[in-house]
């Protein structure tokens, strides 16, 4: 190995070490921004009428507050590249966990890792687009209203001696018209591929049984699993730990012990013998959490 390669391979190393807390951090970042974009959706179909085919609705008056709030919305999640958002930050982190040199070991990892990318390039498009029909929609709306009188609506500070009017050189009405077209095509086109990304990221939930951090955060983000994907965290872990839902729990759980976490680690222990009234090792630790617990009572300060 040359000192390139051992060069190159010292932050490998170091990342890998760390890969379950990466691991866990796409996943808790992947919640948010999801949750963002279902948001930000929300917004984008208060522009529309539902009677509407077309896209023109974008450009009315009064969609002018909510196309703000769009832009407001895609700013905080795509940031710049001196202030990264949540979304440029998961591409990012997505590229770490799986880099193009592992793509043949984990095909759906890179997969996820694909779409993520595109979401992030699809939505830096539609953030350009609803730029442009805030800037320059209401004038080019005044424009198709009075035709014969545009000059005043787009005049340079060097005015042209041609005396040319803007609409022999470009037709601004259409490329807004455009704009607005395109954007309600990346709206749709990324919520398929938030959609898809959601998809593959629960298949591959069965792959991270043995992260601990992963299962705790599944457990403690259990509202956002059941918003994301429509399951309890019971039908998550039946799946993750081949049916076996108390093993779920007692994996949540042995990470609080281990932590120092009783009051946590006592409360998964319970809902695992919920899950099953034989399990050994919940009922084991059940015990002995509650004498830890009452003995450091007021330590603990619990009740």
């Amino acid at each position: 190995m040359n000192e390139r390669q051992l060069f190159l391979n010292i932050p490998n190393r170091w990342f890998e070490k760390r890969r379950d807390f990466f691991v866990r951090k796409l996943i808790d970042d992947f919640f948010s921004v999801k949750l963002a974009f279902q948001e930000t959706y929300l917004v984008y179909l208060e522009c529309r009428s539902s009677a509407s085919v077309s896209c023109s609705d974008l450009l009315d008056e009064q969609a002018i507050e909510k196309r703000r709030q769009l832009w407001d919305r895609l700013v905080r999640m795509v940031g710049t590249e001196k202030d990264k958002g949540p979304l440029w930050l998961l591409k990012d982190l997505c590229h770490m966990v799986w880099p193009e040199v592992a793509h043949e070991q984990d095909v759906s990892g890179s997969l996820f890792d694909w779409l993520t990318g595109s979401i992030f390039h699809e939505t830096m498009k539609l953030k350009e687009n609803i730029y442009l029909l805030n800037r320059y929609g209401p004038a080019a709306c005044r424009i198709k209203d009075r035709p014969s009188n545009m000059d005043h609506f787009f005049r340079s500070d060097i005015q042209a001696s041609s005396g040319n009017r803007l609409e022999n050189i470009v037709d601004v009405q259409s490329l807004i018209s455009r704009a607005a077209a395109d954007t309600v095509n990346q709206m749709e086109q990324i919520a398929y591929l938030f959609s898809h990304a959601s998809y593959m990221l629960r298949m591959k939930m069965s792959s991270f049984a043995g992260n601990f951090l992963v299962v705790r955060l599944l457990v403690e983000q259990e509202e956002m699993v059941k918003l994301l994907w429509g399951e309890e965290v019971e039908d998550v872990f039946t799946d993750m730990f081949f049916g076996d839902i108390a093993e779920g729990f007692c994996t949540a759980g042995r990470s609080y012990f281990n932590g120092q976490w009783f009051v946590q680690a006592l409360k998964m222990y319970q809902r695992a013998l919920v899950a099953d009234p034989t399990s050994d090792e919940a009922i084991v630790k059940i015990v002995q959490l509650q004498a830890v617990m009452k003995e450091n009572r007021e330590l603990l300060r619990v009740a």
